[in-house]
């Protein structure tokens, strides 16, 4: 019997949520956060804080990065030293920070892409060049080493999502060792997102890019959060990791310099819980989140097989291929809308390959998604008749 109640229904509308800011009757499920109450032992923390009731500055305790060396050591295999550590408000505010101080007006960044959205203003924020590498996108989600080899010959940057959002898709060491050579050899930093490294659907565990040649090589930057899996990304808390300390030492100045190295009130004890007590909740959220997944690809199986799902099951944003229904996605997601209320994320906003495709966020109540995949049916079936 789980211990954590992962079906139970909150009403976030009440809490200012960004993504349940919508009309009556709409079913958000677009922005990557989680439908899930936070772990019970997150709420007492984040409760014993407030009641010191002196809300002044605050430093980074040793238990912070003890926490995070604990996890990810028992979960992931990987080794972090303290003195690697720098903190920051959030990664896409590293990311910013990152390029910004680390770069010049057109330089180059190459992703694989279709990739996290926001990605792109970071690179549009700081006049840089972007340069897709898209994945081909079979069952396997293949690279197309030729073209990343290309592409990182004059660039200034790397951004790596690993796991990837929206696909889902772990890297394996090889792949890791890979791109960290063809990096080395074009003198490219490397930027490694691993916010959603704890959702694993199927246990398969995600490799870091730690785990990789990066002691071989002084330009990795890697960036860290319980944002995504403990649903606690309004506590403005998460790292960079640089084992080389000249580099740190840049990092941590343009972080300074940025307003984004210092942690407000609560965004300490509440990660030092979730890392120190919880493996069991983990554990039992990517299990319902498996749960659910399982019951979309069932249901559109059975009810519209030329829905295609993409995505690999390390992340909770299921990548849908919809093209036998539309090329447009952006013009897809805006008809559901309007027909059904259900709200997802067109693909292009992803990148110029990802036409043809939605991102669908899994992490909510089944009730949600039971309705969710009955209002996606009802807007297929009167859209068939016509």
């Amino acid at each position: 019997m789980s211990k954590y109640n992962f079906d139970a229904s909150i009403n976030r509308k009440e809490s200012c949520s960004i993504r349940w800011n919508v009309n009556e009757g709409e079913l958000p499920l677009d922005i990557a956060d989680m439908d899930f109450m936070a772990m019970p032992e997150i709420k007492k923390a984040i409760k014993a804080r407030a009641e010191q009731a002196c809300y002044g500055y605050t430093f980074v305790p040793d238990s912070y990065y003890q926490a995070y060396i604990r996890w990810w050591r028992d979960r992931h295999s990987t080794t972090l030293e303290k003195d690697w550590f720098i903190f920051s408000k959030s990664v896409v505010a590293s990311i910013d920070s990152i390029f910004k101080h680390l770069g010049e007006p057109k330089d180059e960044v190459v992703m694989f892409t279709p990739v996290y959205n926001v990605f792109f203003n970071c690179i549009k924020n700081n006049n840089l060049v972007l340069k897709e590498c898209e994945f081909i996108l079979d069952k396997d989600l293949s690279i197309d080493w030729k073209k990343l080899e290309t592409q990182l010959h004059g660039a200034e940057f790397f951004l790596l999502c690993n796991p990837h959002n929206p696909l889902g898709r772990k890297f394996t060491i090889d792949e890791l060792n890979k791109i960290i050579n063809l990096c080395k050899q074009n003198n490219v930093y490397v930027i490694s997102d691993e916010i959603h490294g704890d959702i694993d659907l199927n246990k398969g565990r995600y490799i870091s890019i730690l785990n990789s040649g990066v002691t071989q090589y002084d330009k990795v930057i890697t960036l860290l959060s319980p944002s995504k899996v403990f649903n606690v990304a309004g506590l403005h808390s998460s790292v960079a990791i640089i084992p080389n300390n000249e580099l740190k030492e840049m990092v941590q100045n343009g972080f300074w310099q940025d307003d984004i190295g210092e942690p407000n009130y609560f965004a300490v004890d509440p990660v030092i819980t979730a890392f120190t007590c919880g493996d069991e909740y983990v554990d039992q959220l990517n299990s319902y989140l498996n749960e659910n997944r399982t019951f979309l690809i069932e249901f559109l199986r059975k009810n519209h097989p030329n829905f295609k799902i993409v995505s690999g099951t390390y992340t909770y944003l299921v990548w849908i291929d919809i093209s036998y229904y539309s090329k447009d996605s952006r013009l897809f997601v805006k008809r559901l809308k309007e027909s059904t209320g259900l709200v997802v994320a067109p693909g292009i906003n992803y990148g110029k390959s990802a036409e043809g495709y939605i991102r669908l966020n899994i992490a909510t109540p089944r009730s949600n998604l039971i309705d969710a995949c009955n209002r996606l049916m009802n807007y297929i079936c009167e859209n068939e008749e016509e």
